[in-house]
């Protein structure tokens, strides 16, 4: 995969030229929502939801859905790294399922809600921690969604970046196996560029994240497994804030910490 490439077919997506009104003013507030999440914005994250739920009902009403739900998805990652931990990050989370929800009922078997809430039960089960009345709960109702995310994630980055996170970081025999994560994750990254090459001109609205999120997954996958790896942790880091330069956590937290290990560490 080339990192470089792919980054530059980022920069080439163009927003369409005309639209409803209410079409216009989602887009702007999706565009908004992403760069919010990047900038670790959670002020203004939460300002969005509530913009977001200002639209009207429409046809477009299930991604007003999805983006009050990815706002406060992120909103709740975000937070994961602030120090001190706030105490919303279950609400958020919470909330967020609800609105992926209802961005499902109106959209039966959309992978782009469907995904989305297996990342927040991932989020929830992790704040569940030794709690296993409150992870038997959550996991009760993830599973299936869980089961049918690993065996239909077909060539959805998005779905990649859920399904190669679960590989790397849940407990076996689910997770737990870098190999397997790092291949489903350069998957990820190379259907990410060929659905920005393809996709020229999707609206706004329409969920086309996931080429940055794969890199970061990479990044933090070469420098955290049993045998980290600086420079490839370091070259998938940097194309991620090459792609999304105001990305906070990659830029100020990740590349830090990967700059810190030993230069001549060998790959795995």
């Amino acid at each position: 995969m080339n990192i470089a490439a792919w980054v530059l077919v980022l920069a080439c997506v163009v927003p369409p030229s005309s639209a409803p009104p209410d079409a216009v003013r989602l887009g702007t507030l999706a565009r908004a929502v992403l760069s919010a999440d990047y900038r670790a914005d959670r002020a203004e994250l939460a300002r969005l939801d509530a913009e977001l739920a200002r639209l009207r009902e429409g046809a477009l009403s299930e991604y007003r859905d999805y983006w009050r739900g990815f706002a406060a998805w992120r909103r709740a990652i975000n937070g994961f790294n602030a120090t001190p931990t706030p105490d919303d990050l279950a609400t958020d989370l919470e909330g967020a399922v609800e609105r992926f929800r209802s961005a499902l009922a109106k959209r039966p078997d959309w992978i782009e809600a469907r995904l989305a809430m297996v990342g927040c039960w991932g989020n929830l089960l992790y704040l569940a921690g030794k709690d296993e009345a409150r992870r038997k709960a959550i996991l009760e109702e993830a599973l299936p969604s869980f089961r049918w995310l690993m065996q239909n994630a077909g060539d959805n980055p998005r779905a990649l970046w859920i399904k190669g996170g679960m590989e790397m970081s849940a407990p076996p025999p689910t997770g737990g196996d870098f190999v397997k994560a790092a291949a489903t994750l350069e998957r990820g990254l190379a259907c990410a560029w060929r659905e920005e090459l393809s996709g020229g001109g999707a609206p706004a609205w329409e969920p086309r994240w996931g080429g940055p999120e794969n890199l970061m997954d990479l990044a933090y996958l070469f420098s955290h497994s049993p045998k980290p790896d600086r420079g490839v942790a370091l070259a998938y880091a940097r194309g991620a804030v090459t792609a999304v330069p105001e990305w906070h956590y990659v830029r100020d937290v990740l590349i830090p910490q990967i700059e810190a290990l030993p230069a001549a560490t060998p790959a795995p």
